[in-house]
């Protein structure tokens, strides 16, 4: 996902009062990770702007990836179709909502695929324009049961905010959805 922070023109100065304890600790995981205080911080707001906000108005549950891992064993391709099927695009519609973004394919990809990507663990995301259509292309090392969810829930996402059936071709852990509306649709 594409930030304000790669382009040094568009910063601004702020001041913020924090707790010294709070400093310490961000300073100390900003070290860890080898970054300056400044970037560590820019990196947890842009997070919030774009991840915690979905998670936020989904209402979302994180889990461990041990516990993803149990529940992909254990769920059968068929129970994770309907998963996918039963949550479909409600749950992003009221997100959008409730945030007062727009439900089509371009908001889609930038307020919700792309923060998933880059925070989630679900997949990873790539995508392109084929002239008035977009070519979305969800990698994972999940397997084949996460490959058949993401099909599904993506594919019905796809059809909710464009009006049209996407195309898919499905590989070991690569999901490729070519959209050919980039209409809005109620």
């Amino acid at each position: 996902m594409k930030t304000d922070s790669t382009d040094s023109s568009k910063f601004v100065h702020i001041s913020l009062r924090i707790s010294a304890k709070l400093r310490s600790r961000l300073k100390r995981e900003a070290k860890r990770r080898h970054l300056t205080l400044n970037s560590y911080i820019n990196e947890i707001l842009a997070r919030h702007d774009v991840f915690d906000k979905i998670l936020e108005t989904m209402k979302a549950i994180p889990l461990s990836e041990e516990f993803f891992r149990v529940w992909l064993q254990i769920t059968s391709q068929e129970e994770m179709e309907d998963i996918a099927k039963s949550i479909g695009p409600k749950v992003v519609r009221r997100s959008f909502a409730s945030r007062g973004i727009e439900f089509n394919l371009d908001n889609l990809i930038e307020f919700y695929f792309e923060p998933l990507s880059d925070y989630s663990g679900w997949y990873k995301l790539e995508w392109d324009f084929l002239g008035e259509s977009r070519k979305l292309i969800f990698t994972h090392p999940h397997g084949p049961k996460w490959t058949a969810f993401l099909r599904r829930y993506h594919a019905d996402l796809i059809r909710s905010a464009t009006g049209a059936e996407p195309d898919v071709t499905v590989e070991e852990g690569v999901v490729t959805f070519t959209c050919r509306s980039t209409r809005s649709h109620p």
